[in-house]
């Protein structure tokens, strides 16, 4: 074979390769899943949390998740003291969830997905509706906390393997118990965070949230306004379980058969 014809055969190969694409199945950015179905576990703070992924018709994705909460429900409280919620956010001792368990559906629309010759643009709504069974820091308390997050998350791949994920999210919270002045709990978030391509079937991530937080409750002349934050580190993996186990993740590469005449 002649270095003509190996020429000819490695821009073939560079022509059906993929463009940078980074990890094809996310679970905190924005990007439609490939996969028929994605499970994703991590921890952080406030809470340590499943989420079992699947991917749905057209450009929507949905999924449930469950939660070990041990804070702040949807973001943690930075600092100040105010009894918005019944009982004492970040006080001299105390925090809105001692320990909780909480159940959270999952729907994302991928809105837009756009190829440049060296990234690759997806953006997308998010909306996250939960509800928190837990107990306060006063061992008399009881809280039920309902959840409705909304968020548009943006990605950037930047790397064959690695995904830069920002956007904004709103998880608007209200905590209700018996016999106190109830009110609600509502962080402005803005993430930044990155999935990494570690194999064809597992793929890290982490997030780091941060933005102002405002408290309300029933009877009060005014909000409180304090910083709310939280984080995460975990891991996405698929085609080891249920409908994906035994199927090849790796992309289809095109051969082209060359001949040479000498």
């Amino acid at each position: 074979m002649t270095a003509k014809a190996i020429g000819v055969f490695v821009l073939v190969l560079a022509m059906a390769s993929p463009a940078l694409a980074g990890p094809e199945n996310s679970v905190i950015g924005a990007k439609k899943l490939e996969q028929d179905m994605v499970h994703s576990g991590g921890t952080g703070y406030p809470s340590t949390f499943y989420e079992w992924w699947n991917k749905g018709k057209k450009k929507m994705d949905w999924g449930l998740s469950g939660e070990l909460v041990y804070d702040d429900w949807g973001a943690a409280r930075a600092g100040g003291r105010t009894r918005a919620f019944g009982v004492s956010i970040r006080g001299l001792n105390s925090k809105t969830v001692r320990f909780g368990l909480g159940i959270n559906g999952i729907l994302r629309w991928t809105l837009a997905s756009k190829e440049k010759p060296k990234v690759t643009n997806d953006t997308a709504i998010l909306v996250k509706p939960g509800i928190l069974i837990a107990g306060g820091f006063d061992p008399r308390s009881f809280l039920f906390g309902v959840k409705i997050e909304v968020g548009a998350p943006f990605t950037i791949d930047v790397h064959e393997r690695v995904t830069v994920v920002t956007g904004g999210y709103i998880p608007f919270t209200v905590w209700i118990q018996k016999d106190a002045v109830n009110g609600t709990w509502i962080p402005l978030l803005i993430r930044m965070g990155v999935e990494i391509k570690a194999n064809e079937n597992i793929a890290p991530w982490f997030y780091f949230d941060l933005g102002p937080g405002i408290a309300t409750g029933q009877g009060r002349s005014k909000a409180d306004a304090s910083f709310a934050w939280r984080i995460g580190a975990g891991t996405a993996f698929w085609g080891v379980l249920g409908r994906n186990k035994n199927k090849s993740d790796v992309a289809e590469t095109e051969v082209a058969e060359i001949e040479v005449s000498e």
